[in-house]
């Protein structure tokens, strides 16, 4: 065995030690670490920084098992068992310390208490867990979630208040099938719904709002916001633009999106009738990002979501480490550990993501379709951060030899083109400036599924375009 075959690429998981300390203290808080995170090791007999293996007496390796067994036994609360290992290492012997993660978070060393004395692995190095870590590492030990949480268990919430998020998230929901079939599936929300899935709880006859039900309709929570800006080159040094959305989680999202979506390279392909906007990155990957660190991040963290455009990336950053003791490669082989379970159910009813786990390996799989670079995830001081890298010359493959491809956002269709549907909803906007969903649902008598699917055919055509959000939607000539 070498040290390379120990460390197997994952030295921020690992620790060495050319001896053990006469202080137990010394390696302790790395013990602590481990167990509130990911897990990791602790190498005895080799040098760190150099990787130099010393060793360690073979004679006196058991006692100094031993020695180390019940150091971490007793220093620690809850209690951490060790697995203990010889290995030999370049014809030497080193003694391997396995600390597993834990599940009776959060873990401390008892002699300075929980306050003072709860460790974290960040960037592969150990570091005093901030108040809010250990509030949430205190969630983790009892299996709770902060947006399952009370938010003020003195505010009751109305009847109103829960038909009016019910029926904005049904909304969303319909508006944002890919068919009209699927659309005729989704079913209306009720109060037991959001029961179910942690918006609320009651007691007694009185219902009480979670984090979740304030972070998807009045949010008062000052870091849940999305933070974007522009850069110029491939660092923070110059901003071009910045914004600051806050409001619903959702409505920040659909910002945010818009966002990039407008600070980054487009242009359009046109096939018959229709137009379809063809921007330099996959506008999904670019979603699932922004969505990913919306459900995922740390709510308790201080620290706004971060979405930032430069000359060679998009990068999202999301508040807080990874959850549980999930590690980036698990995160890329589609494994999760929701942190934020209600939310996680509201944004795939509401046909925001699909399947847990599943964002990471498809965003990877899309960026591997169309020749991009592959996505870098990472942990970094405490965050978690995806780049969405550009392409060099800031263009699209285009594949299709069959389709025009033209560099302009607007392209107009004459109506003798259209059908007697489109007609009419064209004759409609030109006379009143504008129609809603439920405006072309009377004129055209059709149900609300239908209508949805005819406005956005004309939008992917290039014929109109949707202004406002939700129940404010209505749509314009383009």
């Amino acid at each position: 065995m070498t040290v390379k075959d120990i460390i197997s690429g994952e030295s921020e998981f690992i620790e060495f030690k050319q001896e053990v300390p006469k202080k137990s203290e010394v390696y302790m808080k790395t013990v602590v670490a481990f167990a509130n995170g990911s897990g990791g090791k602790i190498v005895f007999g080799v040098e760190d920084g150099t990787f130099k293996v010393v060793g360690i007496n073979q004679e006196d390796a058991f006692s100094i098992m031993d020695g180390i067994t019940s150091a971490i036994c007793d220093s620690c609360s809850p209690m951490i068992v060790p697995i203990m290992t010889l290995a030999s290492v370049e014809e030497k012997v080193v003694i391997v310390v396995h600390i597993m993660p834990g599940s009776q978070r959060p873990y401390y060393l008892t002699a300075k208490g929980k306050e003072n004395g709860t460790y974290i692995r960040v960037s592969g190095t150990t570091r005093s867990a901030d108040s809010f870590v250990l509030k949430e590492l205190e969630f983790e030990g009892v299996n709770r979630c902060f947006d399952q949480t009370y938010a003020a268990p003195e505010a009751s919430v109305t009847e109103d208040e829960i038909n009016c998020l019910c029926n904005k998230m049904y909304r969303y929901a319909v508006e944002h099938c890919r068919t009209e079939e699927a659309a005729e599936r989704i079913r209306p929300l009720t109060k037991q719904n959001l029961l179910s899935w942690g918006f609320l709880v009651k007691q007694g006859d009185t219902y009480y709002p979670t984090n979740a039900f304030l972070l998807m309709s009045r949010n008062v929570l000052p870091q849940a916001t999305i933070q974007c800006a522009v850069f110029k080159g491939t660092d923070r040094d110059v901003f071009i633009d910045r914004r600051e959305y806050d409001g619903d989680i959702v409505t920040q999202l659909d910002a945010a999106y818009e966002y990039v979506l407008r600070n980054i390279h487009m242009s359009s392909e046109i096939n018959g009738l229709y137009r379809a906007d063809i921007y330099e990155l996959p506008t999904d990957c670019i979603r699932e990002m922004i969505c990913n660190a919306v459900v995922h991040r740390s709510y308790l963290h201080p620290s706004s979501i971060q979405v930032a455009v430069y000359d060679d990336r998009v990068e999202v950053t999301s508040p807080g480490m990874l959850f549980g003791s999930l590690r980036v490669e698990d995160i890329r082989e589609g494994i999760s550990i929701p942190r934020n379970r209600a939310l996680v159910y509201a944004f795939t009813y509401m046909n925001i993501m699909e399947h847990w786990g599943s964002g990471i390996p498809r965003i990877i799989r899309r960026c591997k379709e169309l020749g991009l670079e592959e996505p870098g995830l990472m942990e970094i001081a405490g965050s978690f951060r995806i780049n969405l890298f550009r392409f060099r010359d800031k263009t699209r493959i285009c594949k299709s030899t069959d389709k025009v491809r033209i560099s302009t956002d607007k392209v107009r269709i004459s109506t003798d083109k259209l059908n007697d549907n489109y007609k009419k909803i064209v004759q409609y906007i030109e006379e009143r400036g504008a129609i809603t969903n439920k405006e072309v649902q009377s004129l055209l008598n059709v149900k609300d599924s239908r209508a949805l699917k005819i406005l956005k055919e004309m939008v992917a055509a290039g014929v109109l375009k949707k202004e406002g959000k939700l129940k404010g939607s209505y749509y314009k000539l383009k």
